[in-house]
């Protein structure tokens, strides 16, 4: 146990181990079909991702922004070298896996491109289509954000790209404000998405 308690990557595995477990008795029990069983991989996906990414708004703005505001030079130092690399890789790359499995179930469900996939046009109940596309087009917007705002002034503030002091501090203001507005965001867009697919 301890040497799979020992790093993340030994509990992640661990988890997936027992989660694969699970869902293999549960096929060889119930059966599935493959196309259900493929929609219901990319969903899984879609969720950890949006957990990945809506966990980061979550400490970037409660936890990253507060520390690097009470912390001098030399805390600030050790926060630009240690901690908002990895932050910044994963909520990068937890929004594109989030936007992108969120698109492929998209066109699985029939919400996009129903007569090219399926066709025939795919009825969709509208009460469900409209909280769906609002939580769609916030997620692209937030998607946006991230990767042309929040991470170039990012790599400013890391020293990635050059800059001196004064474009260091309207970097690390740009992201904070970025990242008050994906925060924003992020409620109604949880909402809407959770509501179309579990309200109707």
């Amino acid at each position: 146990m301890q040497r799979i308690t020992a790093s993340p990557g030994g509990g992640l595995v661990a988890g997936l181990v027992i989660a694969a477990v699970i869902m293999l008795v549960w096929i060889i029990s119930v059966g599935v079909d493959g196309l259900g069983l493929l929609s219901f991989l990319i969903r899984l996906l879609h969720v950890a991702g949006a957990i990945v990414w809506v966990g980061f708004i979550v400490f970037i703005n409660f936890v990253q922004l507060v520390a690097l505001q009470g912390a001098d030079e030399q805390g600030r130092a050790c926060l630009a070298k240690w901690v908002i690399p990895q932050v910044a890789w994963w909520f990068r790359h937890a929004s594109t896996v989030t936007v992108l499995s969120g698109a492929v179930l998209l066109v699985m469900t029939g919400y996009l491109l129903p007569t090219l996939v399926y066709g025939s046009g795919v009825y969709v109940p509208p009460s469900r289509a409209v909280l769906l596309w609002l939580g769609v087009l916030g997620a692209l917007v937030m998607l946006m954000f991230v990767h042309m705002y929040i991470w170039p002034c990012t790599q400013v503030v890391l020293g990635l790209r050059a800059g001196d002091a004064d474009a260091k501090a309207r970097a690390r203001a740009r992201v904070a404000f970025l990242a008050r507005l994906n925060l924003i965001l992020a409620v109604p867009v949880t909402l809407t998405m959770v509501a179309a697919a579990h309200l109707y």
